[in-house]
């Protein structure tokens, strides 16, 4: 007596263009009208709507009804075609193993019976994944080179707009383009990522996806070579857009040097003090952090600290009022606007130039070690040397910009536009303005500050 078939219905669609999961219920309407005809009962549908079976992402609907094979509460499987199932043979032999040792039958609308029983059966199941996977990778390269050549082309590949354009992908956003402009201003001035999105956040100025700004997000969107006119393909930039560029290469670059320099002193998110981590000790030469001192009486205040040891401990208000009056004074000055400011476009031209020039050699380094010119050993040699330069030069793109944006600050209102600025950006002045070194105070002199002792060495 025939073995009674309990069918589990599989549908699956790699994108659903339309949103609604429409192919998918297709697919189960076609299974049912089969079963119908076959005269088994439906005991399970699974459907994975909007994913491949190519990108080897697992599949919930298809490990649900695996489940169900191997628990015995389904001993058919009805699908709409083959490639639904599988496009990978190592999930196929996975598949027919079980189909093997479980008696399970596989019913499709568009290919006919699956008899995974017989080795013909199975060299014909074999055969069919085997298409389906070549279909597949065809299909893949037929995508990534169309992209390649739309990156080459400067064209826009699709895909959810970027952030500052509009849907077009080439105008730009009303809203969210100045407040990119401004974002790199802001940074190029010393403000941090996060003081930035942050304010993006409680102003309600959202990603694309309506989420929140987090630190990662931001900062993959500001480092985007599309922002200044780029087309790029798998981090490769192939030509130049056919959008309109957010801002320049000179401020993205001067930006992105900024962004990926872990070491800069005067970029840190978490810096609460204007000294931490920017002035030096005088014994050791290590940079100071906070802490905290007192007096017996149970007083307590902030210190500043070396990293390398207990050489120093100076309290980081006097301190830091001495600097802030100091370069509040220097802003002030009739020449800081001429000491501070040069941006020249011919200055900032040949800066790119030179840069671009550096990164050029370095993948002709690369090619000649592919070829066999270069050693191992003379490949890491001139590519560290290359790349020493290319760092001096993406640094100087970068002073290049926050000298300009100086000009906000310097004049006789210095004093007053100095207090407004948030501690990053006065951070990032001082970082650039001065070279300062605290010495340590015999214990006979420690119940008063000392000026002479927080030494001031002007950089530029």
């Amino acid at each position: 007596m025939p073995m009674k078939r309990r069918a589990a219905i599989y549908c699956r669609i790699s994108q659903d263009r339309e949103g609604a999961g429409l192919g998918v219920e297709r697919q189960r309407a076609d299974c049912e009208a089969l079963s119908s005809r076959l005269g088994w009962p439906i005991v399970a549908v699974h459907t994975d709507n909007d994913l491949s079976a190519y990108s080897g992402k697992a599949r919930p609907g298809y490990q649900a009804l695996l489940g169900d094979l191997d628990a015995g509460s389904a001993n058919a499987v009805l699908a709409w075609h083959t490639d639904r199932l599988h496009r990978s043979p190592r999930e196929l032999e996975d598949y027919v193993a079980l189909c093997e040792r479980k008696n399970v039958i596989t019913q499709t609308v568009k290919a006919g019976e699956l008899d995974l029983a017989t080795p013909s059966g199975r060299a014909v199941a074999r055969t069919l994944g085997a298409w389906a996977r070549f279909e597949s990778e065809h299909k893949s390269d037929r995508i990534k080179r169309a992209h390649q050549q739309a990156a080459a082309d400067g064209r826009w590949r699709g895909g959810a707009r970027p952030f500052g354009y509009q849907a077009d992908a080439v105008t730009l956003h009303p809203v969210e383009a100045p407040a990119i402009q401004s974002a790199y201003k802001e940074l190029l001035a010393g403000a941090s990522m996060r003081s930035i999105f942050r304010g993006w956040n409680d102003a309600g100025l959202t990603s694309v996806s309506g989420k929140p700004w987090a630190h990662a997000t931001f900062r993959q969107m500001m480092l985007r070579p599309r922002n200044y006119g780029a087309s790029v393909y798998r981090g490769e930039v192939l030509g130049v857009g056919a959008w309109q560029p957010l801002v320049d290469e000179a401020t993205w670059r001067g930006a992105h040097a900024l962004i990926t320099d872990h070491s800069r002193a005067g970029g840190s998110n978490r810096a609460r003090w204007l000294l931490s981590g920017i002035a030096l000790c005088g014994v050791c030469g290590n940079t100071v952090k906070i802490g905290t001192g007192g007096s017996r009486n149970g007083d307590t205040w902030k210190v500043y600290r070396c990293k390398g040891g207990e050489h120093l401990g100076r309290r980081a208000d006097y301190c830091d009022e001495l600097v802030s009056g100091v370069i509040s004074a220097r802003l002030s000055a009739p020449d800081a606007e001429d000491l501070l400011v040069d941006d020249t476009d011919t200055d900032a031209e040949a800066g790119m130039l030179q840069a671009a020039a550096l990164r050029a050699r370095i993948e002709e380094a690369v090619g000649l070690f592919g070829e066999g010119v270069l050693s191992a050993a003379q490949l890491r040699t001139t590519k560290r040397q290359l790349e020493e330069q290319l760092a001096d030069a993406e640094q100087t793109l970068a002073s290049r910009n926050r000298h300009a944006l100086f000009g906000a600050v310097v004049g006789v209102k210095a004093p007053q536009r100095w207090k407004a600025l948030d501690i990053d950006r006065q951070r990032a002045i001082v970082a650039e303005m001065l070279t300062i070194t605290l010495l340590p105070v015999p214990p006979q002199m420690q119940r008063r500050f000392h000026p002479e002792t927080v030494q001031l060495e002007w950089k530029a």
